[in-house]
């Protein structure tokens, strides 16, 4: 596999460079993409370059990928059938775009990638269609309303309801939010407009204060109180307030028992630092790949019950892979686009 600085791939024109082989990979590609591809290629020995690069790329993710699935198989793709049905929930232009003239295993698995990225090397389409959306290592304020402002963390993207006052949404004049994927929190002043957040099966409704909701996968959610309270409302019936420094977990099932949190530990990203205490390796790595461009593969299982403590800095976490490497004694190799695979 050939290897290139993970920084050096980052640019503007590699960025433009890799969106082409995407294009031309995904089996719906043209003759007009392919005369505009030539057309950018010729601009300069830099664009050119810049092509075979992110070409070379997508081989070396290929393999890494294979690799990942082999080791975790639990991850693989969704199988045809379910890529079927996920497509035809597509709103068009997009669902013509990935169907063309018919679903073919090239197509399917086009889908698959659009809707599962593989290694979440670049946005799902639900995450695409959001109101607002941070990318990996970005974090964002947004003013929803007066006295109601909303935090997003990296990788987090949000569909936002109901503004303006409409009827039948939060309440009268109320907001709703929708969380997509990663991690936002709503911070409520006295005197605001109703606000509920919705993630997965459950409803959160602030009060006074700050609350912060997490999707930690496909089902999985964590809601934790940061300040003054908040009600979790299940869908299976259940239902839970919190107070300031507790949390709670949910999936489809329903609410897990409320928890105490460590404050300082889940503020730490509103401060730029991720903070690890004897966290198992294997969840410090996703925790890295939340913030980190490109991404960091675990490929010894051995590794990965580990335990990592330490303060990093969100802007420097290769930092956290040196003390890998030395702590453990992993083996670190360094590809293109920023991956990493941990050995």
């Amino acid at each position: 596999m050939a290897v290139d600085d993970p920084d050096a791939s980052a640019s503007p024109l590699d960025e433009e460079a890799r969106a082409w082989v995407r294009r031309i990979r995904s089996g719906e590609a043209t003759g007009r993409d392919a005369r505009l591809l030539r057309q950018w290629c010729a601009r300069s020995t830099q664009h050119s370059e810049a092509f075979a690069r992110a070409r070379q790329e997508w081989h070396d993710i290929g393999g890494i990928a294979a690799t990942y699935q082999r080791l975790y198989p639990a991850s693989s793709s969704m199988p045809h059938r379910a890529a079927v049905a996920a497509t035809a929930a597509l709103p068009d232009p997009r669902r013509r775009w990935m169907l063309g003239a018919g679903l073919s295993a090239a197509g399917a698995a086009a889908v698959v990638a659009a809707i599962h990225p593989p290694l979440a090397l670049w946005p799902s389409w639900s995450e695409l269609a959001a109101d607002y959306r941070t990318g990996t290592g970005q974090q964002a304020k947004v003013a929803l309303s007066d006295h109601v402002e909303l935090t997003l963390n990296t990788q987090t993207s949000l569909a936002v309801q109901g503004t303006g006052g409409e009827a039948g949404e939060a309440g009268e004049g109320g907001d709703r939010v929708r969380l997509i994927a990663g991690e936002a929190s709503v911070q409520r002043g006295a005197g605001a407009r109703p606000v509920e957040l919705l993630a997965g099966n459950a409803r959160i409704v602030p009060g006074v204060g700050s609350v912060e909701v997490r999707r930690a996968d496909d089902e999985r959610y964590c809601v934790t109180c940061t300040e003054g309270r908040a009600e979790v409302l299940h869908t299976a019936g259940s239902n839970v307030a919190l107070r300031e420094g507790e949390r709670v977990w949910y999936g489809p099932a329903g609410l897990a028992a409320v928890t105490p949190v460590d404050m300082e530990q889940a503020l730490a990203w509103r401060r730029g630092v991720v903070v690890f205490r004897g966290t198992p390796l294997s969840e410090a790595v996703a925790e890295i790949n939340r913030y980190r461009a490109g991404r960091v593969v675990l490929a010894n299982e051995s590794l990965a019950g580990r335990r990592l403590s330490g303060h990093f800095r969100i802007s420097a976490l290769d930092e956290a892979i040196v003390q890998i490497e030395k702590l453990f004694g992993a083996h670190v190799t360094r590809l293109p686009a920023g991956v990493v695979l941990l050995a």
